[in-house]
């Protein structure tokens, strides 16, 4: 009677499973890193337009008879009470979040140049209307485009 020998598995046959396996992971952390980097460019660009919503819509009732505008920087969207934008601890203020700018080179592209947004008192209306380009900081053809017409109305891509 023949004897079966049991050899069990060989390191080759580990190293090649252990291979597959860290491929597999690769891929599929890399594909997760990108769907929740595109779920914040989603989000800060809904929270920008939500903010100049709220700046139109405090205006058009003159709340505290006021006008409201919006102040951009790279990193952050300050809703403000005024003509102008001074820092005052009560404006309300978003932070993007790291993974997302606005670019400091053709982010904001408002009419008559600035950085800020105010909206007329009774209207809506701006006379600095344009666009706010919100993009990924680790893949620069990926953004949003947040869009504010003449006449107040508040868009994005």
């Amino acid at each position: 009677m023949k004897r079966i020998k049991n050899k069990g598995i060989s390191l080759i046959e580990i190293l090649i499973v252990v291979g597959l396996i860290a491929i597999i992971s690769t891929i599929a952390v890399l594909n997760l890193s990108n769907f929740h980097n595109q779920q914040i460019l989603i989000n800060t660009t809904e929270d920008v337009v939500s903010l100049l919503n709220e700046a139109r819509n405090d205006t058009i009732s003159s709340k505290n008879s006021n006008t409201y505008g919006i102040h951009f920087q790279t990193d952050r969207a300050i809703l403000f009470a005024g003509a102008s934008f001074t820092s005052n601890p009560s404006n309300k203020q978003i932070n993007l979040d790291s993974a997302v700018i606005i670019p400091i080179s053709g982010g904001i592209n408002l009419n008559g140049g600035g950085s800020d947004i105010v909206f007329d008192r009774i209207t809506g209306e701006t006379t600095k209307y344009g666009t706010i380009i919100i993009r990924l900081v680790s893949k620069a053809t990926s953004q949003k485009v947040v869009t504010i017409s003449k006449i107040g109305v508040i868009g994005s891509n």
